[in-house]
């Protein structure tokens, strides 16, 4: 009771310091309309990537050439879809939590150019377009996601205007 003014002074200065901190953690960083609809984009990409997989995977899909699915290509498949979403994840906690985005946007960068290259150069002369259209739907349209997750990397702000 009798240092009840420094009690008050030291629960002053917890409440000060704490609010200064909660006050950080408010600072959002608001990223533009077009990184926005990009990172749309790049999500329903990968989600229908994944979707497409499991339907393949499952036999639930019609039309595709048997011995091409049940051969190299699904065990190669197989280990380049979990990676992707593990990546997929990592990217959207990443934006979530804004910390480490462009390293794991590069890193899903790198990743997606050595997919393509790796399916250009593996199974080119084996399959034709025709044997596989679901899948050849998603390769065809990589540059598209590549060039999206570069805009993302170059939209994308990672600290707040008053810092």
């Amino acid at each position: 009771m009798v240092n009840k003014n420094e009690n008050n002074s030291e629960i002053a200065s917890i409440l000060a310091s704490s609010l200064e901190q909660q006050s950080r953690v408010k600072d959002f960083i608001f990223q533009s309309s077009k990184f926005r609809i990009i990172f749309c984009f790049v999500n329903l990409y990968a989600v229908l990537i994944v979707a497409v997989y499991f339907l393949v995977k499952g036999d639930l899909v019609e039309g595709i050439n048997t011995n091409f699915v049940n051969g190299v290509f699904l065990t190669v498949l197989n280990g380049r879809t979990s990676v992707f979403l593990l990546l997929f994840v990592s990217l959207n906690l990443s934006a979530y939590y804004n910390f480490g985005f462009k390293i794991v946007c590069l890193t899903t960068i790198i990743y997606m150019l050595n997919s393509a290259v790796d399916n250009i150069v593996l199974f080119s002369d084996s399959t034709k377009i025709i044997d596989r259209p679901y899948f050849s739907a998603f390769i065809i349209t990589r540059p598209l996601f590549v060039i999206a997750l570069v805009g993302l990397f170059i939209l994308h702000k990672e600290k707040a205007k008053n810092d």
